[in-house]
């Protein structure tokens, strides 16, 4: 049973670290200059990039899934941890909720297509 949730664990633990690469600078006023910034954020992404290979790798090689489904599950990994990060990290009220689920379920309608037409 790990064999078949690792690869997801994989991926959804790359999405968190490219989150927190990307967006954790926002709950800081400070004016960071670039080096700053990228030498924070290069190893986190480098870690994202590892969880990422590898997921991405046995999701296809073991599972069968090809490069659409797995790009599908990383958008959903990604929408999910935004949210997260923005709620319970930055305190952001989330605007146009209606939009956002909109998406996001546009984004499940499009793995359902996936995994039907596989």
């Amino acid at each position: 049973m790990w064999n078949q949730i690792a690869p997801l664990f994989m991926i959804y633990m790359a999405s968190i670290c490219y989150v927190v690469a990307s967006y954790y600078h926002l709950k800081f006023d400070n004016n960071w200059s670039f080096i700053t910034a990228l030498s924070i954020a290069a190893p986190v992404v480098l870690v994202e990039y590892l969880f990422s290979l590898h997921g991405n790798h046995f999701l296809s090689k073991n599972h069968g899934y090809d490069p659409i489904e797995i790009l599908i599950i990383t958008i959903v990994f990604y929408f999910v941890n935004l949210w997260l990060m923005n709620v319970l990290v930055l305190k952001k009220q989330i605007k146009h909720v209606e939009r956002e689920l909109l998406a996001f379920s546009l984004v499940l309608i499009a793995f359902g297509i996936t995994a039907i037409i596989r």
